[in-house]
């Protein structure tokens, strides 16, 4: 597969824009800024018994970043490199970085960072990743999602309207990653409960909104298990531009979510369960490929996002069945917010068949990029992580658009995992790279996408069968732990004692 030479040039300012010191530089004015606008923290009489506590900082001064070998760029590019890498450990990272992967993004005229470390020890980049803003990594996953959108044609927000096919479209889904306990993580993120203990893992819950088109991924939040989905997509959809169509599944098919994007002049497509959407039919069924313009009142158990409080919505109820082959079928319904003007319903159920990339893109978040579970010890590490990640996936994710794939399509004709291979080696090439003339760069980024559009997943000759979603019961030989850990290793001390 040939890779125009316009996709070359685009993906390449992408990469370049997030690790150059130009950005970063322009990222740490802008919050210098921000944090001379918030108000000084008030000065509080410190008893003098209790003289070592912490301080609250002095916004006042100006914020300063403390910086060694691992600067705020290399410690971003490390942060993505664990993700994407294979060997996913800090002593992976130090001894890329004395091998020379990161000696290109080094300040000029100073040495070169693998020259600077002269120890293997995994201390110094572990302090640079705690040091390491949230802000800053949000910033990134915030402005690649904004080129992202150039990239795949849909534009920045403006006070104009724009045509149904160029409004974007954001496939949104929740998720819960888990990360090992400990006393902090367990105050922020409180660990779920089995049978009649508390778990070892800690239960961060994610809500994403990916592209349509592109499958990257444009708005994200995480939060505690006790936020439910539906409030976290209240956040997004505050966060997010005018105009975006979110398509959710029966998850966000309530008054709540409808009533949010509504405010903020966005439009929904999400299913609804059977008895809802029963409600809202009233006496009168719908037959297969039917509409009705309907108003959606709240009821009294449902929750409302501040500034929608018993506000009515009106839409577009939907029916259509479909047959999976053999006798088996599928009651859909759904509702919308779009106009039936240039909107049929062909058209809808086409859209919302897209949803399932979703399942599709976290699965390759999760296995690939190693954010099933996640080992930190504060949840301002696990925060930076769980961006990380996403802004791993979306380069990853970039890449494949500009060599060809459009999930718009309904169907992925690339390897995720191919072509995480292929960035993987390309971003260790670049990173060593510190000769190479400006000219030669926007060929080598044609190199890399022509390498990945030959990474095509294998024609199945029959599809695969339908299988349901049901939790496997794990099995093991070793004997079930009863009580606490501490418990059974004083019964396992007195045994050895006196066996």
């Amino acid at each position: 597969m040939k890779t125009p030479w316009p996709q070359a040039g685009a993906v390449f300012k992408l990469f370049a824009l997030l690790f150059s010191n130009r950005w970063v530089s322009q990222w740490k004015k802008q919050w210098a800024r921000q944090q001379a606008l918030l108000p000084p923290a008030q000065d509080q009489a410190v008893p003098k018994n209790k003289s070592n506590q912490k301080q609250k900082p002095d916004r006042s001064k100006p914020m300063t970043f403390y910086e060694r070998n691992f600067t705020l760029r290399v410690t971003l590019w490390y942060l993505l490199f664990q993700r994407l890498s294979f060997d996913a450990t800090q002593a992976g990272v130090v001894a890329d970085a004395r091998k020379g992967g990161a000696d290109r993004l080094g300040k000029r005229g100073k040495k070169k960072l693998s020259q600077r470390i002269g120890s293997s020890h995994t201390s110094s980049y572990n302090e640079a990743r705690q040091r390491l803003p949230l802000a800053l990594v949000r910033a990134a996953l915030a402005c690649i999602g904004q080129q992202i959108q150039v990239l795949v044609g849909w534009g920045p927000e403006g006070n104009k309207k724009p045509a149904l096919l160029d409004r974007c479209r954001q496939l949104m889904d929740g998720s819960t990653v888990a990360v090992l306990t400990t006393p902090e993580l367990a105050e922020e993120y409180p660990p779920a409960r089995v049978r009649s203990r508390l778990s070892d893992w800690c239960l961060m819950r994610i809500v994403v909104g990916f592209c349509a088109r592109s499958g990257a991924v444009l708005s994200a939040i995480e939060g505690p298990t006790k936020q439910s989905e539906q409030r976290l997509a209240w956040q997004i959809m505050a966060q997010a531009a005018r105009w975006v169509i979110w398509i959710g599944d029966r998850n966000f098919g309530v008054w709540s979510v409808v009533a949010q994007a509504v405010k903020h002049e966005q439009d929904v497509l999400v299913r609804l369960t059977r008895a809802r959407a029963k409600k809202l039919m009233g006496p009168n069924p719908l037959r297969s490929g039917e509409e009705r313009l309907i108003d959606w009142a709240p009821s009294r158990h449902d929750q409302a996002a501040p500034g929608t409080e018993g506000k009515v919505v009106r839409g577009r109820l939907i029916y259509v069945r479909l047959h999976r082959g053999g006798y088996c079928f599928i009651d859909l319904w759904l509702f919308t917010t779009l106009e039936a003007e240039g909107c049929p319903v062909e058209l809808l159920v086409q859209w919302y068949g897209q949803r399932w990339q979703a399942e599709v893109h976290f699965r390759s978040v999760k296995t690939h990029l190693h954010l099933a579970e996640l080992h930190v010890e504060s949840p301002e590490m696990a925060r930076k992580e769980f961006y990380a990640a996403l802004l791993a996936y979306n380069l990853v994710r970039a890449v494949m658009w500009g060599a060809g794939e459009n999930l718009e399509k309904g169907v992925q004709t690339l390897s995720f995992s191919n072509a995480r291979r292929a960035v993987l080696e390309w971003l260790k090439d670049w990173g060593r790279s510190s000769n190479r003339s400006a000219a030669e760069q926007p060929k080598w980024v044609k190199t890399l996408l022509d390498e990945v559009g030959q990474q095509t997943l294998p024609k199945r000759k029959r599809p695969r069968p339908s299988q349901p979603r049901m939790v496997r019961c794990r099995a093991t030989h070793w004997p079930i732990l009863k009580g606490s850990r501490s418990a059974a290793q004083k019964r396992h001390l007195t045994h050895s004692k006196t066996g």
